[in-house]
């Protein structure tokens, strides 16, 4: 016979663990869990982190697509801006150009008068010039006459006197 006991076990015939075996089976229990629940917890946070990341992408692009958008419209509303002011423009040269030709033709028509009354005027002055003239021409016609007159006058009275001398 041995003196040294056996095994102990419980009612059932199954071994009793040594309670410093029990509980450090419990503390590496509870360490085990508190590893697969830090392991669960870290996969946890990348998955959200991905997530995060998927969700920001989507808000990125979804955000780049209304800035697009509004650029679009904006561009749309530039360039429209820009065919009104071109049409406006056009409809501004025509309008000029109608104006000008129109008071081209009232400039034309309000001094029609005033140019046929200048002509008259120089008309008049020409033939009041050309009839000086005439006037200061037929005097000196007549001065012309009265001198050869007078000299042939003369002449004939000299000889005359010369002949009865």
């Amino acid at each position: 016979m041995s003196t040294e006991p056996g095994p102990a076990v419980d009612t059932h015939g199954n071994p009793v663990l040594d309670p410093t075996k029990n509980v450090l089976d419990l503390v590496d229990a509870a360490v085990k869990r508190l590893d697969d629940l830090r392991s669960m917890e870290a996969q946890h946070s990348r998955e959200m982190a991905q997530m995060r990341a998927e969700y920001e992408d989507k808000l990125r692009l979804a955000e780049t697509a209304r800035i697009d958008a509004i650029r679009s419209v904006d561009q749309s509303a530039v360039q429209r801006a820009a065919e009104v002011q071109a049409t406006q423009a056009g409809a501004l040269a025509t309008q000029v150009v109608a104006t000008a030709d129109a008071f081209r033709v009232s400039l034309a028509g309000a001094l029609e008068p005033i140019t046929k009354d200048i002509a008259d005027l120089r008309k008049t002055q020409y033939e009041q010039a050309g009839q000086r003239t005439q006037v200061g021409e037929s005097r000196l016609n007549v001065g012309t006459v009265l001198g050869g007159l007078s000299v042939l006058l003369v002449l004939v009275f000299g000889v005359i006197a010369v002949a009865l001398r």
